[in-house]
């Protein structure tokens, strides 16, 4: 069973905030785009128009067999979904809302009703009143459930929730079962890393953020069948620990270490002594992920999770000087 956090706060100062929502969250850019629009509506797959504007919310609609009209698009991405998404997306070509982490301002409402959508989907988000109340004025509103805290809702109810308010919940648990078996079947591929202890962090500057279990990354490498040790991953209802580096002896604890690349930030860290001195380092246990493979594990859902098995598996068949690439 996973550990789940309250979020003090969907933005906060530190890099490893940041890159919660760089990896997860809408590209930023002026005012003016921050809705890309077709000329034309597209035709969703049923009579259901669905703004799925919550990260990651598209792929388990998509995987559900419907075609979102809107879509809030985490950074990097130019269609609003990932390489794991874009055979569903085919040609279609939603509507673009873009920046969105600190929440939808007049432009986004505007560009969400434009589209015209019977449903608004909102889970994997952080979502307050009044925008709630906004929303539910164009199209009923599905948000997560109040027991689960912002930018961290468990993937099976991040599913089971979007299932239900598409009336597709057989749908919806067959997709969780499927998702299951490839957990089940990386475990049964590795018994030799059951039970290792390990941890998942993004480098920056002279230090590695630590993802606990109430981050998505943190819960992937979980359910992977790795433990995180709770003395590494106390906070204070934060899902990142930042460890400096006078202090990564700290990741002595674990057997396995796991970094998020983001924009090449691990050549920094690399270079420095008390990173190379860390003992998953030494022993070749340290593998690098790059931001993609991040912004997958961070979003964790029926059709990212696949994905970043697969990239992870990859990874664990490399060799140890290879692993660095």
């Amino acid at each position: 069973m996973f550990r789940r956090f309250s979020i003090k706060t969907a933005v906060t100062a530190s890099l490893a905030g940041f890159a919660l929502l760089a990896a997860g969250c809408s590209n930023s850019q002026d005012s003016a785009d921050s809705a890309d629009s077709s000329d034309e509506k597209m035709e969703a797959t049923s009579e259901e128009r669905i703004a799925a504007v919550g990260l990651g919310d598209a792929d388990t609609v998509l995987a559900l067999g419907e075609t979102p009209v809107a879509i809030a698009p985490w950074a990097g991405s130019n269609d609003g979904v990932g390489p794991w998404s874009e055979d569903l997306l085919g040609a279609a070509e939603p509507t673009l809302i873009r920046d969105t982490s600190a929440g939808f301002d007049q432009q986004h409402i505007e560009a969400i009703a434009a589209t015209d959508p019977t449903k608004i989907i909102a889970v994997n988000h952080s979502i307050d009143d009044e925008t709630k109340k906004r929303f539910e004025t164009i199209a009923p509103t599905t948000l997560h459930s109040s027991e689960d805290s912002d930018w961290q809702i468990p993937w099976e109810k991040q599913v089971e929730t979007i299932a239900k308010a598409l009336d597709k919940e057989d749908e919806g648990q067959k997709l969780i079962d499927e998702t299951n078996a490839a957990f089940e079947n990386f475990r049964e591929d590795h018994p030799e890393l059951q039970g290792k202890t390990a941890a998942i962090a993004l480098p920056s500057d002279n230090q590695l953020s630590l993802y606990t279990s109430g981050d998505g990354r943190g819960q992937f490498i979980e359910d992977l069948g790795f433990v995180i040790p709770e003395e590494l991953q106390e906070t204070d209802g934060e899902f990142y620990r930042t460890i400096a580096a006078e202090n990564f002896s700290e990741y002595n604890q674990v057997d396995y270490l796991f970094i998020v690349d983001w924009e090449g930030a691990a050549d920094k860290i690399k270079s420095l002594e008390a990173f190379q001195n860390i003992d998953a380092v030494k022993n070749g246990n340290v593998f690098y992920f790059d931001d993609l493979t991040g912004t997958a594990m961070s979003l964790p859902n029926p059709r990212t999770i696949p994905y970043s098995i697969s990239k992870f598996t990859e990874k664990l068949t490399e060799k140890p000087s290879d692993s660095t690439k």
